[in-house]
């Protein structure tokens, strides 16, 4: 299925996706842990989903992530502000969405992190959200913004979509041609 293979769309669709189990998420952690710890956790799961989303779709090895996640998921239990470590979990979506996904250049990734994550982060403070509903529709929103990352950089979600629709029997098909056809080295 082509369309649900576009990293914008999966992008908006794995937000709202997180938006409407990110109430009963806190809830069944908040059974275990206190309520700031079980946020915290919530939106840890919701950021880890993404980033192997990323990482497939930038063909990196998910050992690559590890690290990043296991710092901000000790920092899920550690820290005592969700403040801190809502920036953290920015700096870590940064980290691998442009260090180690889509390497590339240093100022336009450097200029679409800092207006991604910063406006997202920025639209979440303004709206303030105060309940589990606000915080639901928070995440659905930090989601959405962070999906325009694949408009700046249309040439990534292109090479991504072109590496997906590739069928592996036509892949194999065309390189038994070439090899036929320039012969045996």
């Amino acid at each position: 299925m082509k369309i649900t293979r576009r990293p914008m769309l999966m992008t908006i669709l794995y937000g709202l996706l997180c938006g409407v189990s990110f109430v009963p998420t806190v809830m069944v952690i908040s059974s275990f842990v206190y309520w700031s710890t079980a946020f915290r956790l919530a939106i840890w799961l919701s950021l880890a989903g993404y980033l192997v989303m990323l990482t497939k779709w930038g063909r990196a090895r998910l050992l690559s992530m590890v690290f990043p996640l296991l710092l901000l998921l000790l920092l899920a239990f550690w820290g005592d502000t969700n403040t801190a470590f809502l920036i953290l979990a920015l700096g870590v979506l940064s980290w691998v969405r442009s260090g180690i996904c889509f390497q590339g250049g240093l100022l336009k990734p450097l200029v679409a992190e800092f207006a991604l994550c910063l406006g997202a982060g920025a639209l979440v403070a303004v709206f303030t959200p105060h309940s589990a509903v606000t915080w639901a529709l928070a995440v659905w929103m930090f989601f959405l913004v962070q999906s325009l990352y694949f408009v700046f950089f249309r040439d990534i979600g292109e090479a991504v979509e072109k590496k997906v629709e590739l069928d592996p029997f036509e892949l194999a098909r065309s390189q038994a041609e070439r090899i036929l056809s320039t012969g045996p080295r």
